[in-house]
């Protein structure tokens, strides 16, 4: 069961990840100006900031399953709406309604993870994280593969949002409510302190270093393609091809979730911030051939995807208290995608002002160090731990005389 909620997950991320590759030629046939392009890009992550605090107090009260199925159809319809915009405005609006969609998705099936493996929280938001690298890795290809075979950059919105829809109908007829509520003896609470405000030190550091994170990876996601096309002039398949690469490490994502449970948050985010400035560098200031890009693209997906992703959600989570980890998921999804979505516009913007080499490396690498900086600053005694032996509530048998 917990299978099929990380397909449909991939989903997700298969539409998430296609966009950017068809922007060029959806730039072409609306006339939209780079700025334009670049807030189409990643304006869907506005919808999914907007909804993640609201989804995550609502999984308090409404079943995870049903929220789950909710976000998945919500996604995947305005997905194939968006093929039938009239212009700017409406597409705009298709967009930022597919971010909500999935950030009631992604908060689901977060909440469900961290539940459902209570003692390894970050090999959980790992796995969560493979699924998202496999929608990653075929989103890209396949959406060219569709292109070409229909010349429409259409095809390949209407075929992802069509799957979207089938996986929803698969979690509702496959998947127990039983499974995604965990109402058992297995949701004893196996941790012990960590804050119960998100205006507390860790969670707000953390908040801070996720809303820098959103404005990188969304930056690499939205506008990384058009600068292997249009500044590099590598062709739209190298450009799938190299954006595929960042998809296909984060398949290495269990790993960097067993890494930061078993590192401090401080020395984890601090590490995976540096690398992923250096990342930064080699992609905007390296050499223009698509061999140099492709590696580097495929380090930077395992330093950000498989790295600082995970480790981000796992120490919101941490720093946390149990009972609160579903308002710290929804905390995690606000923070990286409200930021996200205005990624690609700032981006575009840099671009028009220094030039996309120099775009690159401020918004890249700049906010990877400023976040590594900022990490120095968490307070390790205070994220909750594992509780004693003792504290961990076990089911007693029901012993008559």
């Amino acid at each position: 069961m917990f299978v099929l909620i990380l397909l449909a997950y991939s989903v997700n991320a298969m539409d998430r990840m296609v966009f950017p590759v068809l922007l060029s030629e959806v730039r072409s046939e609306y006339n939209f100006g780079l700025p334009e392009a670049g807030l189409q890009s990643t304006l869907f992550a506005l919808g999914m900031g907007l909804t993640g605090i609201p989804a995550g107090i609502a999984l308090r009260r409404v079943n995870r399953k049903y929220v789950l199925v909710a976000g998945t159809v919500l996604f995947s319809v305005a997905t194939i709406l968006t093929v039938v915009s009239f212009g700017f405005w409406d597409m705009l609006a298709w967009r930022v309604l597919s971010g909500v969609g999935e950030a009631l998705q992604l908060v689901a099936i977060l909440t469900v993870a961290t539940h459902a493996f209570p003692r390894h929280r970050g090999i959980a938001i790992g796995s969560v994280n493979v699924a998202f690298a496999t929608g990653a890795l075929i989103g890209p290809n396949l959406g060219v593969a569709l292109h070409q075979a229909y010349d429409s950059w259409r095809a390949p919105m209407i075929a992802f949002g069509v799957i979207g829809v089938v996986a929803a109908v698969l979690v509702i007829v496959f998947v127990r409510s039983s499974f995604t509520e965990q109402k058992t003896a297995h949701e004893v609470v196996h941790y012990v302190g960590g804050a119960t405000s998100f205006l507390s030190r860790n969670p707000l550091i953390l908040a801070v270093i996720t809303v820098m994170f959103g404005l990188i990876d969304f930056g690499y996601i939205g506008m990384y393609a058009s600068f292997m096309i249009e500044h590099l002039g590598l062709s739209q398949a190298d450009a799938g091809f190299a954006m595929g690469l960042s998809g296909l490490a984060a398949f290495a994502s269990p790993l960097g979730g067993w890494l930061v449970d078993r590192l401090t948050p401080k020395i984890a985010i601090t590490a995976l911030s540096i690398a992923q400035a250096v990342c930064g560098i080699a992609l905007f200031a390296g050499p223009a051939t698509l061999a140099w890009q492709a590696t580097w693209s495929f380090l930077f997906g395992l330093v950000a995807s498989s790295g600082l992703y995970v480790g981000l959600v796992a120490s919101l989570v941490k720093s946390m208290n149990e009972t609160h980890s579903s308002r710290a998921s929804g905390l995690f999804t606000t923070c990286i995608y409200t930021a996200a979505g205005f990624a690609g516009l700032v981006f575009s913007l840099f671009v028009g002002e220094f030039g996309w080499s120099t775009a690159g490396l401020i918004q890249i690498s700049g906010l990877s160090i400023a976040s590594a900086v900022l990490a120095l600053a968490l307070r390790n005694q205070e994220f909750s731990k594992l509780a004693p032996v003792d504290r961990i509530s076990t089911p007693q048998p029901n012993i008559q005389e």
